[in-house]
């Protein structure tokens, strides 16, 4: 049930600084490419014979490849200093990551002696008019968007949307610092704190007190939110373990900001930096910005492809199951999406609608009288998840990725999170139609307490050690699992 406390919060939208950096990397790789590949045409270097078209390919694939090498190398589309920098100074930057990769595609093509012609003259006239053409445009459209991005700034459009846990003297030496150093790039939209009672209310955070950590919890539900900060002592060790616990369901960095504002400690790995205030990463998102956005480019281009695909069989199970048993052709049901979020899960129906349970309380069984003889069929092979492909292209699933189970799914009469205590870290990230577990055998109804907890183990090994490589193997898999798998009833 949505709080009193996540209500009051500010709820409007930044634009998050990674999703700008990524756009612009994205904006920029694709006109350098683009800009060379329409030189190339027009200098006839793709038509002009096998030999120079492949040296001519190859020498724009090396441009592309540097390019974005050396832009990662910079950091010169990190979202936060992109906002804050002077406008010249990423002018300058712009420019570098265009030249540089035009001048090493010379000194590479020289040393591989590539014979490449630009109308007449020699390579480096085409590299000259390349790196003019991709600089150019890469400047022009850096120009015009950051009067645009200084004005998100001014008018806090655009920045880090912040929690902080705790409500002692630690919490407030930092909102102080943030408001001093960070207010234009950071909003702290609450603190919280589960002690909240036992200690006075300072004044300074009166105003911003929100609630307790379920509070934030139930926030996130409602509302993005970009990191969370626990401010709290650090020989609070069993204190910070418990915090820790509870909001590591969250698909947000969390960071322990230190005891003192602008004590600096040496950066390490595990070291975190927030407008230049160093803390110490305690639990990162599972997937970045880039990788969340492949990973979301990949699921709804491969969920359209198999809709049209697959229209003609969509639209016969759902001729079918209108004609064998009374009642609508698709069930929906709630179940967790990513952050423990509420979404509505859609299926061929498979259960009389008399008999169906909308809650999951009951799973499946053998035989079980609830199922139709045609939804007896589209279980077991799974063809009545097919309509989840929408929930792909809303994006409330993935293709690849935990399986979202029933709000109040019971195993030996008991619910999820009462048997296995990392049951919530599975909604880091998107659900999906089929996952890790499903492929190692874990499809179907969950009997026991060591089967959810086998269960549960797959998915974090598979949120881990996620990689497209992986999603397609999971996918390449799932097909044979559906064909002769058992399990599923």
């Amino acid at each position: 049930m949505r709080s009193d406390a996540a209500s009051s919060l500010p709820r409007h939208r930044f634009v998050e600084p990674s999703t700008i950096g990524l756009t612009f990397l994205v904006v920029d790789a694709a006109w350098f490419a683009l800009s060379g590949l329409l030189l190339a045409f027009r200098a006839e270097l793709l038509v002009a014979g096998a030999a120079t078209s492949m040296e001519a390919g190859l020498a724009l694939c090396l441009g592309t490849a540097l390019f974005c090498a050396l832009c990662r190398a910079i950091d010169a589309h990190d979202g936060l200093k992109m906002i804050r920098r002077p406008t010249v100074v990423q002018l300058l930057i712009v420019l570098a990551t265009t030249v540089g990769p035009v001048a090493g595609v010379y000194f590479i093509c020289s040393a591989l002696s590539l014979q490449i012609t630009w109308q007449g003259e020699p390579l480096l006239a085409w590299l000259l008019a390349w790196g003019i053409a991709g600089g150019g445009g890469a400047l022009a459209l850096h120009a015009i968007a950051h009067p645009m991005l200084r004005r998100w700034r001014r008018t806090a459009l655009t920045g880090h949307r912040v929690a902080i846990v705790g409500s002692g003297e630690p919490a407030q030496r930092l909102v102080e610092w943030l408001q001093a150093n960070a207010a234009d790039i950071v909003q702290v939209v609450g603190v919280f704190d589960d002690r909240r009672g036992r200690e006075p209310d300072r004044v300074g955070l009166s105003h911003l007190i929100r609630g307790t950590t379920q509070d934030l919890v139930d926030y996130y539900r409602q509302a993005p939110l970009d990191k969370i900060i626990i401010a709290l002592p650090h020989h609070a060790e069993e204190r910070l373990l418990n915090v820790l616990q509870r909001l590591k369901q969250l698909p947000v960095d969390i960071s322990l900001a230190p005891d003192l504002v602008g004590f600096r400690v040496p950066q390490s790995s595990a070291d975190a930096e927030m407008a230049g205030l160093q803390m110490m990463s305690l639990a990162q998102r599972p997937l970045r910005a880039s990788q969340r956005f492949i990973k979301d480019i990949f699921d709804r281009a491969i969920a359209a492809v198999l809709l049209v695909l697959m229209g003609p069989l969509l639209i016969g199970i759902a001729l079918a199951v209108k004609l064998t048993s009374p009642g609508p052709v698709f069930f929906r049901q709630e179940r967790y999406g990513l952050g423990n979020r509420s979404i509505r899960v859609l299926k061929f129906r498979s259960m009389r609608t008399d008999m169906q349970d909308l809650g999951g309380a009951r799973q499946a069984q053998r035989n079980d009288p609830r199922v139709t003889p045609l939804g007896a069929f589209l279980r077991r092979t799974s063809l009545d998840e097919l309509p989840q492909l929408i929930n792909v292209l809303k994006g409330d699933m993935s293709l690849v990725g935990p399986r979202p189970l029933p709000v109040q799914m019971r195993v030996q009469d008991r619910l999820n999170y009462e048997i296995v205590a990392e049951y919530s870290f599975r909604h880091r990230v998107k659900p999906g139609i089929t996952g890790w577990a499903q492929v190692k055998g874990h499809r179907g109804a969950v009997e026991t307490a060591e089967g959810l907890q086998s269960r549960v183990t797959c998915d974090l090994y598979y949120i881990d050690h996620w990689s497209l490589w992986l999603d397609l193997k999971i996918l390449l898999l799932t097909g044979a699992v559906c064909a002769f798998g058992k399990n599923a009833f």
